[in-house]
This record gives structure tokens, C-alpha cells and sequence, in this order.
């Protein structure tokens, strides 16, 4: 009878766990939900013209950026300016052969090179867009992936710099210039790049007790640190995202802006392709994967979103309005002040220009 007592008590507690606790401890690491929708889902660029309009691709060279590029040009952008650390003139050269070959019309394509490893270069893709005449749609997919921890010359491990900071530093450069075109009905658009790993990364981000928060997740160490600081250097853009989407949403120093996040999802791609060799984040990205068309068209799809989308996340074709749990918690929300805060005091300090954009925010 006690044996009988005893298997009921550990039967009724194995199917508690299996219940409430793993489901609990799925939805704050991995939301595997979210990752079979997006693996078997075959998003299509909803936008048919985007006669007369400019758009401004970062990391064009990349497997999302280069297709996304090509999105737009076949779809009737008027300027499309690519944006890279690499020189992305082979793209362009391809986009204008397969356009031709198509029979379509060649939009005026810009190719600028910009360093994203250091402040400088995110002040100078500032300057060169203040020559555009407008700028309907800037999608920032720049970004790194890296298993060894190494330094910018900015003093910050290379991941948190181009990931977060300089994309963030970028970002506000680039938005007193976000201007729709007449041939644009809805506000010009800026859409981040977000991803699932920011789930699984979130166990290590914790807010310190003492000390700067973006530097405590900056100086990390090789190992388990490194591997998910894309993660943490993507959740730290998200929170950047939704703060300063909080904050032109009641500035009148800026015309309306629609500024949102845009999850494709993951592909094997140059950037993923060394989790080959992983066999955890192999398995991960083989339960998810898709081809990187799909994944570029939600981007696309993501900054031609309406201004519902503004301080959201889109998906495929969706809004989706809820962000990882950690980040709705009082604790997350902290994180948030923290991150902006602090990555105002380094862009101020470094690239005093910037200056003048957070005063425009504060009006």
C-alpha cells in the first residue's frame, strides 16, 4: 500500500513537471511554437510596387540582405542603396543582370561601404543618407555571429558593437532622414532584426548588481558566454528598439516614424552555417530552418509595415505584439533604461553629433 502511495505521489509530481514546469521553462528559452510556424510557413512579399520609393538595405551582402535587396529591386523601388562592410557592387551588378534579363526596369542603385565595427563609420552612413532625396524603408540586417571573443576598436566585444551598438548608433542617424516619398501613403519605415536566440541567451542577462550593464555582457569570456552573445547582443537591440519606439511615439521633434522589429526566423547561411559543427545549436537550426528567401521576404515584409506594427514585432505576415517574457517583467524593463542609458553615454561621449537626434526625441 505505501509502495502503491509512493509511485501515485511520484506519478502525480512527474506529470506536474510535465504539465506546468517544462512548458513554463519552453516559453522563457526556446519557443519551439514560434520556430515550427516559422519553418513551415512560406511568407511572399506582400508589397506588389514600391514605385517611386527608396530603400536602404544594411548587411546587403548577407543572405537576408542581398535577397531582400532583390525583393525591392523587382518590385519597383526607385533608389536602393546598399549598404555593407564589404563591397556590394557584384550585387549590384547582379541585380541589375537579372533584372534586365527580366525585361524590368533598373532602379538607381547606391553602393556604400561602411564599417560597422566602429562609431565612425555608423556618423558617415548618417552623413551619406542626409543626401537622399527621401528614404521610405530602412532595414537593418547587419550583423555577426561570432564563436571567439574578440574586441572592436571601440573597445567592445564585436559582437554587442555591430549587433546592438552600431546598429543602434546607426539607427539614429538615420532617423531625422526617414522621409516618405509622394508615391508613399503610410510613414517611412525602420525595421531591426530580431531572433529566437535571444531566448535562450536571456538566462545570462541579467541585470548586475554594481557596474554598467552593457559592459558586464561586453566583457564575457570564451565558452558558453561567446555562444550566446549574438543573443544577447540581439536582445539588447530589442530592447533599444522598443525604447526609442516609445519614445518618438511622443516626440514633436521628429515627422511620424513607424520604427518596429522583424523576426525571419533562421536558415542555414553563412552566418549560421559554422553551427554545423555544434551539435546542439545544429539540431536547433535543423528543427527550424527554412529557405533564406522566406526569411528575407518577412523582412521585407516586416519594414513595409503599417504604423500598428510601431513598437512591435512582425512575423511573416503578422504583428505580433508580445516580446521574450524576461523583457515584460519590472527586472527586463530596468535592462531597458539600462541599455539606452548607457548606450547614450558611450554615443555622446565618442560621436558628440548624436546629440542633436536624442534632442530632438526629448521635444
Amino acid at each position: 500500500m505505501a509502495f502503491s502511495l509512493w509511485t501515485l505521489a511520484v506519478s502525480a509530481v512527474a506529470v506536474a513537471i510535465l504539465s506546468f514546469a517544462v512548458p513554463l521553462l519552453l516559453a522563457e528559452l526556446f519557443p519551439w511554437r514560434t520556430l515550427w510556424i516559422q519553418r513551415t510557413s512560406r511568407p511572399s512579399v506582400t508589397t506588389k510596387s514600391y514605385k517611386g520609393r527608396t530603400a536602404l538595405v544594411t548587411g546587403a551582402r548577407g543572405a537576408f540582405g542581398s535577397r531582400a535587396a532583390k525583393a525591392f529591386a523587382s518590385r519597383e523601388i526607385e533608389t536602393l542603396v546598399l549598404v555593407d562592410v564589404q563591397d556590394c557592387t557584384g550585387l549590384k551588378d547582379e541585380i541589375e543582370g537579372e533584372l534586365a534579363t527580366a525585361g524590368k526596369l533598373k532602379p538607381t542603385i547606391l553602393v556604400w561601404r561602411i564599417d560597422f565595427m566602429t562609431f565612425a563609420g555608423c556618423k558617415e552612413l548618417g552623413e551619406k543618407a542626409r543626401e537622399l532625396k527621401a528614404l521610405d524603408h530602412a532595414l537593418m540586417t547587419m550583423g555577426m555571429l561570432s564563436f571567439n571573443r574578440r574586441e572592436s576598436p571601440e573597445g567592445w566585444e564585436t559582437s554587442i558593437q555591430v549587433n546592438f551598438l552600431s546598429t543602434a548608433l546607426a539607427a539614429l542617424f538615420l532617423l531625422p532622414v526617414l522621409k516618405s516619398s509622394a508615391a508613399n501613403p503610410n510613414p517611412p519605415v525602420l525595421t531591426f532584426v530580431t531572433t529566437f536566440g535571444i531566448y535562450p541567451a536571456s538566462a545570462t542577462m541579467s541585470v548586475p548588481k554594481k557596474g554598467p550593464y552593457t559592459k558586464h555582457l561586453s566583457n564575457n569570456k570564451d565558452g558558453m558566454q561567446q555562444a550566446h552573445q549574438y543573443g544577447r547582443s540581439k536582445g539588447l537591440l530589442l530592447y533599444f528598439a522598443r525604447e526609442l519606439a516609445s519614445r518618438t511615439a511622443r516626440t514633436n521633434g521628429l515627422r511620424q516614424v513607424t520604427i518596429n522589429s522583424a523576426d525571419p526566423g533562421t536558415a542555414w547561411t553563412g552566418l549560421t552555417g559554422p553551427n554545423r559543427a555544434q551539435l546542439i545549436p545544429r539540431l536547433i537550426t535543423d528543427f527550424a530552418a527554412r529557405d533564406p528567401q522566406y526569411c528575407a521576404n518577412a523582412l521585407v515584409n516586416g519594414v513595409s509595415a503599417g504604423p500598428d506594427s510601431h513598437g512591435k514585432i512582425v512575423m511573416d505576415y503578422h504583428v505580433e505584439g508580445s516580446f521574450p517574457p524576461f523583457m515584460e517583467r519590472a527586472s527586463g524593463r530596468v535592462a531597458q533604461q539600462r541599455a539606452w542609458e548607457e548606450a547614450r553615454v558611450e554615443f555622446e561621449e565618442k560621436v558628440p553629433e548624436v546629440r542633436a537626434v536624442y534632442e530632438m526625441l526629448e521635444k
